[in-house]
């Protein structure tokens, strides 16, 4: 898989989303804690909080990656 970063960065240690080669969206973010009030995760899942000027920034810049 290989990975576009669409997000702004200073540096690598930051809430980002990746576009991959498939299509698919990647996010890096600071792990949710486990046991967290209303999140359920299946087998080999991991959740990540993400700043909301993140996931915007993202949603604009996947607009018409894949429809």
């Amino acid at each position: 898989m290989r990975l576009h970063k669409v997000t702004e960065c200073k540096d690598d240690n930051c809430p980002a989303v990746y576009v991959s080669d498939r299509g698919t969206a990647v996010v890096q973010g600071v792990p949710v804690e486990t046991g967290t009030e209303g999140l359920t995760l299946g087998d080999g899942e991991t959740a990540v909080e993400l700043p909301p000027e993140v996931v915007l920034a993202a949603v604009e810049a996947l607009q018409g990656v894949k429809q």
